[in-house]
């Protein structure tokens, strides 16, 4: 019995050798490679490469009576990619499911390349940018780029699980979770009729009012017309708590007032709500995933700053971002210190926008504002210039400094941070504006409420740095910068929907149409597409 056993072992061993490795499996690899277009494949080299260490063994397509069919498995994850945003198109899926109908092995190396070549398409479109940057007026080094193609198969082939191999290369962040989950119920939702009727209110529509458009608000919150005791276009208080749950969703103030902008808010639709959630999963893979013990995270539309150290919030504040017409741009680098007292040049955009008009009209206009006029180091009598005729050239040739004190625009304290847009993190001597709802105000700069508490975190490793310390350098009024020992990140970001108090999903406003160009580019490239009911089923029966 023990020599039939043992003969059976080696005839199995000879008849599966030559389909998982040596000289029969490296000519079948290579003639797939000669068969196949080079126009299939996206990263030839990275294929040929991975093979070549591999020394032809095959990755995906070798199994036995004692292995799994991976290639069920990484069909089974691409189509379910649409629960990233991504689009089940790009992975050919058609021909992979073709050649995996041919169970005489025929077509074992072509579906062994084919599935390699979606391995990397899938692992690219998960880690990385995905758009041309210039074309959504972003820049390539400040976010993370695709991985390697090499890279991505060797991580999937390490891995004993090849399914949960590829999804492990997707974002693991609560808000990218709570994105998808919220994604696949709204995919599940049939579009009410009702939703193309627009809420049009006139003014400001308060608990207690009749106006027609409460039949349509009442029908927007879910709510039947048939418990509205006081007439379908009443405003009652069981409305009015439903609309102040919703605007507290939205991220806007939640008082039961429905003017404008909460009109705007209930009259996005279901599609409107996928879109945003497309763009701002493709927008958290830009950002790499293992953040660094300490860091920074502004959210420009949340107009909200977090400090973060070892995975908890220690410092978290509004903040004033720039308004439409000079936005914040969005990019990352490191905070390398802080500036105490700091003077204040005044950029090129508010010279040419904001000061010259008013020199036109009055030559001592920054001089009442506490603001010198300088060439090189010569202060220079604002008086003596010929504002109505001088040219852009001869404007910006010269320098606007204001002093240190109470009337500086960067308060006391300013956060030193390299960029080329000139946009750092700043006090205000102006505090009110923090209390409003619309916190886009600023000419691009990042206004901070508590930017001595912010100061504090970036120092607090500097050996023998303590609030006494901090007090002593503002009480002198000189500017004077103090560098970090231990520089930090500092992410701006552009995240329309953020996780609110409660880790509840708040769709914000889409300050600067950022959505709308990714949407565009995105759809352009065929990167996202919506699911098919069949595909929903089954994601929601899970």
């Amino acid at each position: 019995m023990k020599l039939i056993l043992l003969t059976l072992f080696i005839s199995l061993s000879f008849i599966s050798a030559p389909i998982v490795a040596g000289p029969l499996a490296q000519l079948g690899l290579s003639q797939a490679l000669e068969e196949l277009d080079r126009s299939d494949f996206s990263d030839r080299p990275a294929i040929e490469a991975f093979y070549e260490q591999r020394g032809q063994d095959l990755a995906w397509t070798s199994s036995s009576i004692f292995g799994s069919n991976k290639a069920k498995d990484i069909v089974s994850v691409l189509e379910e990619s649409w629960k990233h945003g991504l689009n089940p198109d790009r992975y050919n899926l058609v021909a992979i499911k073709t050649l995996m109908e041919d169970d005489k092995g025929k077509n074992k190396y072509q579906l062994e390349l084919i599935l390699s070549d979606a391995i990397i398409k899938y692992g690219r479109d998960l880690t990385g940018m995905r758009v041309n940057p210039r074309v959504i007026g972003q820049r390539s080094k400040y976010w993370r780029q695709p991985l390697l193609g090499i890279d991505i198969l060797n991580h999937v082939a390490k891995k004993s699980d090849v399914e949960s191999g590829l999804r492990s290369l997707a974002p693991r962040g609560q808000l990218y979770k709570s994105l998808q989950k919220n994604l696949i119920e709204l995919y599940e939702v049939i579009e009410n009729p009702e939703a193309d009727v627009k809420v049009r209110v006139s003014g400001l529509l308060k608990p207690g009012q009749v106006n027609n458009a409460v039949r349509v608000i009442r029908a927007r919150m879910g709510m039947s017309s048939l418990t509205a005791p006081q007439g379908v276009n009443y405003y009652d208080d069981d409305l009015a708590q439903a609309v102040m749950a919703f605007q507290r969703s939205r991220g806007v103030r939640p008082d039961g007032i429905i003017g404008p902008q909460t009109a705007k808010l209930m009259n996005i639709t279901r599609d409107d709500k996928i879109n945003q959630i497309l763009v701002n999963l493709e927008r958290l893979r830009w950002v790499e995933p293992e953040k660094p013990d300490r860091y920074v995270m502004v959210n420009v539309p949340a107009a909200r700053l977090w400090a973060v150290e070892k995975g908890k919030v220690k410092l978290e504040m509004p903040v004033i971002v720039g308004r439409k017409k000079r936005p914040t741009k969005i990019f990352s680098t490191s905070i390398t210190g802080i500036r105490f007292n700091p003077t204040w040049t005044v950029p090129p955009t508010i010279k040419k926008d904001d000061y010259l008009p008013k020199l036109r009209e009055d030559p001592y206009y920054l001089s009442n504002r506490g603001i010198e006029l300088m060439n090189g180091r010569m202060t220079v009598d604002p008086g003596t210039v010929d504002w109505q005729n001088a040219s852009w050239t001869d404007v910006n040739q010269m320098r606007m400094v204001q002093g240190s004190g109470n009337r500086n625009p960067l308060g006391r304290v300013r956060v030193i941070m390299n960029n080329p847009y000139n946009i750092y993190l700043h006090d205000t001597p102006s505090k009110a504006a923090f209390k409003r709802d619309n916190r886009a105000l600023s000419s691009g700069c990042v206004r901070m409420e508590d930017p001595q508490a912010l100061a504090d975190f970036v120092l607090s490793t500097n050996d023998g740095w303590s609030t006494e310390r901090k007090q002593r350098l503002l009480d002198r009024g000189k500017q004077i910068d103090i560098i970090a020992e231990n520089p930090i990140p500092v992410y701006l970001l552009y995240q329309t929907i953020w996780l609110g108090d409660q880790g509840q999903l708040v769709y914000g406003h889409d300050l600067y149409g950022h959505d709308d160009v990714l949407l565009k580019a995105l759809k352009k490239e065929n990167a996202v597409a919506f699911p098919v009911r069949e595909e929903l089923r089954t994601a929601l029966n899970e």
